[in-house]
């Protein structure tokens, strides 16, 4: 009987990375040997000390930088030898795959050639460092910089997010940028993908080579919302102490709400709805598709509304 092939993931898990290696220092590491990594994430226990774990999650560019680790087995971080598994694509991958979009993933699998582009976007970049310091730092490693700026959730400057978009007055100065992977601000290391050139530049390249050379470059579609539902949460477990566990790993949590079949909850379901403060503390959770309580990982997916709707859960 011929098994069913896997759909293919751009997540990966890495185990018995030790604690003593800096969040920065992995990525740093990472880049130098592995070709299209976006994020790397260390996981941390849920305690009151928020302790490390020897876990660490990479998110690929696409899933072909993360199909040829998995044929190994393991990865190399300093003199480590890692064992690593396959998680739960993001939600874009997932997105492409539900709707049958095959020849996207496709193109992005197969995709050898460097994208041209004279813009980039950052990631990771922390939100404490303001555009004119970043501009100024990376001005004196990287030529060619036209301009800076930070995305925020919002058409406001209140909530800015940890992605950096970086405008350059050519193709020719990102080349060496999207190569490597990763860009160098001070002492940190932050990954870099692609993005959708300026439109001189675009017509350049389409009268060049056509339109199709958008495929090259991708950006992750990241839902804006200040809710998320948590699936398949126990009903042995109080929202009370769920809310007070969870807040020690997750800021902003308002409220949880456990859904149910029936107004007066006589019959709960196992769907916990999480209302947070603002939009920028659900864009970690969201990217990653899950959150951790007790060391046990909880699928969940984004809320559109502010009121509860039966049809989100039954969509899915």
């Amino acid at each position: 009987m011929a098994t069913k092939q896997t759909e293919g993931t751009d997540r990966i898990l890495v185990y018995d990375v030790i604690t003593t290696i800096s969040d920065n220092d992995l990525r740093r590491e990472l880049f130098k040997t592995c070709r299209g990594i976006k994020h790397v994430k260390r996981l941390y226990h849920t305690d009151e000390f928020q302790a490390p774990k020897e876990l660490v999650q990479i998110e690929f560019i696409s899933p072909k930088y993360a199909e040829t680790i998995l044929q190994q087995r393991y990865i190399y971080i300093y003199n480590l030898r890692c064992q690593v598994k396959a998680l739960k694509p993001t939600i874009r991958l997932q997105k492409q795959l539900q709707n049958g979009n095959r020849s996207d993933y496709q193109s992005e699998t197969f995709l050898e050639e460097q994208p041209v582009t004279d813009k980039i976007l950052v990631h990771d970049v922390p939100t404490t460092i303001n555009e004119n310091d970043l501009g100024k730092e990376l001005s004196k490693i990287y030529r060619g910089i036209k301009h800076v700026k930070r995305w925020y959730y919002t058409n406001s400057s209140d909530n800015p997010t940890e992605r950096v978009q970086i405008d350059f007055k050519s193709a020719e100065d990102t080349e060496r940028i999207l190569h490597d992977g990763f860009i160098e601000i001070g002492q940190l290391c932050c990954s870099v993908t692609p993005f959708k050139p300026s439109k001189h530049l675009q017509r350049e390249i389409e009268s060049d080579y056509g339109s199709d050379y958008q495929s090259e470059i991708l950006i992750e579609e990241q839902p804006i919302t200040d809710q998320i539902l948590v699936y398949n949460v126990p009903l042995t477990i109080d929202e009370i102490v769920l809310q007070k566990e969870l807040s020690k790993i997750y800021p902003g949590i308002k409220q949880i709400i456990r859904w149910c079949f029936d107004d007066d909850c006589l019959f709960p379901m196992v769907c916990i709805q999480i209302n947070f403060i603002s939009t920028i503390y659900t864009k970690d959770i969201l990217r990653d598709g899950f959150i951790i309580n007790r060391n046990i990982f909880y699928k969940v997916k984004p809320l559109k509304s502010s009121t509860w709707l039966p049809n989100e859960f039954g969509s899915d």
